[in-house]
């Protein structure tokens, strides 16, 4: 199935959406299940405020939902969703992360940034020390600063491929469910392929990065999805085992093994940390 690219979108750079946080791109995007005026919009997410209901977020998030290809604006007043694009039938939260992995040009800049986390290779890495990072190795036709990169992680913090730790360190270990939704879905994809390489080969080219070095005999997974991936284990939700074809092994420096070629999916938890984390902090606050 091929991607579609919506038509007549803004250039505006997607690191600049400040007012826009994950847990509106997913709730707004829930409601747009056809041809949906923008007004009804407002109504169901419009914040009060004196002489009516305050829409500036809601018009900044149906722009970036426009910018990353969910849907399409014909005019104004309405907006509609794009059928058709390729894991239709994954959670938001992954297919977000595949819409962000197909901008080009000047809008591959999202995805890159977290490439240049991964690169890192530390599972906490802290927010101005990135924005510095970035600044050397990313160039782009605007700046990077530090609210730029405060943007980045409120966006793709709810989908749960990073977190913030007091609002300065971030976290990057993915969380456990993004990354069995990822695998299961690459077993899907490839007829039950079960290797650990060209599972993750397959994420890094569609989804997001998994290396901090994909160089060499035998790529290293950076240190927050290897942190992951070692709780998965731990679970019970993942078994990772090594075959002597060590041309299809990567290196998983968590591991007491160091190196890994399979992987086999248990049954997945149900407590909160198996879930998003906007679905997870739903069920804390129901216990």
């Amino acid at each position: 199935m091929s991607y579609t690219h919506a038509t007549g979108k803004s250039k505006k750079d997607l690191v600049s959406y400040q007012s826009v946080r994950g847990a509106d791109v997913k709730a707004i995007f829930e409601q747009i299940t056809e041809v949906t005026p923008l007004k009804q919009l407002y109504s169901d997410f419009g914040r009060p405020e004196t002489g009516g209901n305050s829409t500036s977020t809601i018009d900044d998030t149906v722009q970036f939902l426009h910018a990353i290809d969910f849907v399409e604006r014909s005019d104004d007043r309405i907006v509609k969703p794009i059928e058709g694009q390729p894991f239709a039938d994954l959670p938001f939260e992954l297919r977000v992360l595949h819409h962000l992995k197909q901008q080009s040009g000047n809008q591959e800049h999202f995805m890159e940034l977290h490439r240049l986390l991964a690169k890192q290779d530390a599972q906490f890495y802290d927010k101005e020390l990135l924005v510095e990072e970035a600044k050397r190795e990313l160039e782009y036709s605007f700046d990077w600063n530090t609210e730029k990169v405060q943007t980045w992680y409120n966006l793709v913090g709810p989908f749960g491929l990073v977190s913030v730790h007091d609002n300065q360190g971030i976290l990057t270990s993915p969380s456990p469910r993004l990354v069995y939704d990822l695998l299961s879905a690459f077993m899907e994809s490839e007829d039950g392929s079960n290797r650990v390489r060209d599972a993750l080969n397959w994420i890094e080219n569609r989804f997001c990065s998994c290396y901090a070095e994909r160089g060499g005999s035998t790529p290293i997974v950076h240190r927050g999805l290897a942190e992951t991936l070692s709780t998965m284990q731990y679970d019970d939700s993942l078994t990772l085992t090594s075959m002597s074809d060590t041309h299809k092994h990567v290196s998983i420096p968590t591991l007491q093994s160091k190196t890994t070629s399979s992987f086999e999916l248990g049954e997945r938890p149900t407590r909160p940390a198996y879930e998003y984390p906007l679905a997870a902090h739903r069920v804390e606050v129901a216990q």
